[in-house]
């Protein structure tokens, strides 16, 4: 058996932080995910640098903020040539596999191009190649990863090697993954329904059945292991079986964070999309949703997740059993979060609030890591790269060819912090500051968020408006001080801050080859 850790990845997709009991929901029950937070730390105040899937997802993956890796929005596959962590791990000699979503690369065609033309290597996560036939599974390796098992889309439009699987082994159930086949939403809440297809055929069961299959094969390995472990839900739609379905009580659920007349203080867009159900990025045109309908769509999302938390019980008991915890770090991260009616919005776009961009950031390794601690100090999507091949004892992948020797004082090659010292209990945080960054391209818009230990500010690039919200004083988000006299001297020093802090995590890759 390897000294080096293995790795546990469990990640979810559009998963708030304050969807799970551990971050202090008295609702929804996870107990399991709960069991990781108690056996490490949990960081209170872990942000994404970018409130979508395939920009957050590929930060994780290459430890580049979207504007140094390329995928600015959902939409733009990553690039290949790009150096990630799973290779750097693969590189050290670690066995590295995935099993779920993954999202590095379009679901859907590239527009304007013909699907028989499609590169299958550039765009294999396409859902119109895999309903071809073109691809049959994912190139391996896969930006790194050596072996994957991939299920791309949600609820009833899942695909990949789960949908094959069902169709070979369960051809009967396939039906089942549809609205039509499931119980109707009672409120008529769009894109909510119960789906028909039993627990035990679902694409969370079979994510969960095909990672502990994994670790039974790598139980008595002299390698080291990293396994991505991805969960599609709890994405919209807004489906779970039964029994998660009917887990939660809608009349239980408290309504969000909102108050009367706050559109009129937000930036003109806010207004536009609740008004119109405009479809952004990653958004499917939702607006205007009634209270009832809310809150039939977050008890159901807490079904989900409820789901979720079965399967991750499942894996961690199995990796105990095989007596491969104690050297093992686990990990459970989210890619992005979710309005769920916050601010009279749900899904996700252009929105730098809470409750889509802080999400859950919890680590775990038994002997070296603190119990049951929660953090804090800021994190973000950015520290994931370098925190995780610090831990493991992997340098930082810059490239093919060595440094060159008479320019020694290299910038840091990864933008982010490696949270090493924070989880060791050594110090209260590595970093002051964070930041997030989007470019909405239904819209026209760059935002640039600034998340201070008190304030957050998200600047428009060329345009007179702005946020700026006490997280101190309002939590919730309900008051923006950007136009408040009062506020003026803070918010010029948070965009002298956010300047510096945009300088600093630009990307300083590929390093200088000779003098000239």
């Amino acid at each position: 058996m390897s000294h080096r850790p293995n790795v546990l990845c469990f990640v979810t997709d559009q998963h708030r932080a304050d969807h799970l009991s551990c971050y202090g929901n008295t609702i929804l029950r996870t107990p399991n995910i709960d069991r990781i937070a108690q056996s490490g730390v949990r960081f209170e105040r872990a942000y994404v640098n970018n409130p979508l899937c395939m920009p957050g997802r590929s930060t994780w993956f290459t430890g580049l903020t979207p504007r140094g890796h390329g995928v600015r929005t959902n939409g733009i596959p990553l690039r290949q040539d790009l150096p990630t962590v799973p290779g750097a791990l693969t590189e050290a000699g670690y066995r590295t596999h995935s099993v779920g979503k993954l999202h590095l690369s379009n679901f859907n065609s590239p527009n304007g191009i013909d699907p028989k033309t499609i590169d299958p290597q550039r765009f294999a996560e396409s859902r119109p190649l895999w309903e071809s036939g073109r691809v049959q599974g994912l190139p391996q390796p896969y930006y790194g990863i050596q072996t994957v098992e991939f299920v791309g889309g949600h609820g009833s439009g899942v695909f990949g090697d789960y949908l094959n699987w069902l169709r070979r082994e369960h051809p009967d159930a396939v039906r089942l993954l549809s609205p039509e086949a499931g119980m109707p939403s009672p409120t008529g809440a769009e894109q909510s329904w119960t789906m028909a297809l039993p627990q035990e055929l679902h694409f969370n069961r079979w994510v969960a059945d095909r990672s502990i299959a994994f670790l039974e094969r790598q139980a008595d390995a002299q390698e080291p292991f990293f396994l991505w472990c991805s969960f599609p839900d709890p994405h919209h739609p807004f489906c779970p079986p039964e029994p998660w379905a009917s887990m939660y009580d809608p009349a239980s659920i408290p309504l969000p964070a909102r108050r009367a007349g706050e559109l009129d203080d937000l930036a003109p867009f806010y207004r536009e999309i609740y008004e119109s159900a405009m479809q952004l990025s990653g958004r499917r045109e939702p607006t205007r949703v009634g209270d009832e309908q809310i809150r039939e769509i977050i008890a159901r999302t807490y079904g989900m997740i409820s789901f979720i938390d079965q399967e991750v019980g499942r894996v961690l008991d199995r990796l105990e059993s095989l007596g491969l915890r104690e050297n093992t770090i686990v990990i459970f991260m989210a890619d992005h979060g979710d309005m769920m009616g916050d601010h009279w919005l749900i899904n996700k776009g252009p929105f730098h609030f809470e409750g889509l961009l802080r999400v859950p950031f919890i680590w775990s390794w038994p002997g070296h890591f603190p119990q049951g601690v929660a953090t804090s100090g800021l994190a973000s999507l950015l520290d994931f790269a370098p925190t995780l091949l610090d831990l493991c004892g992997v340098p930082i992948p810059e490239g093919e060819l060595p440094a060159f020797p008479e320019a020694p004082l290299h910038l840091p090659p990864w933008p982010g912090a490696s949270l090493a010292p924070q989880l060791r209990g050594e110090c209260q945080s590595v970093q002051d500051s964070v930041i997030v960054e989007n470019d909405e391209d239904y819209l026209g818009l760059r935002l640039r968020t600034l998340i201070t230990q008190r304030y957050k500010l998200t600047v428009y690039a060329g345009r007179p408006y702005g946020e700026l919200f006490d997280l101190q004083e309002d939590p919730d988000e309900l008051h923006n001080l950007w136009g408040d006299p009062a506020h003026a001297s803070v918010r010029a020093e948070l965009q002298a801050r956010l300047l510096e802090r945009l300088i600093m995590t630009d990307s300083v890759l590929p390093r200088r080859l000779a003098h000239a």
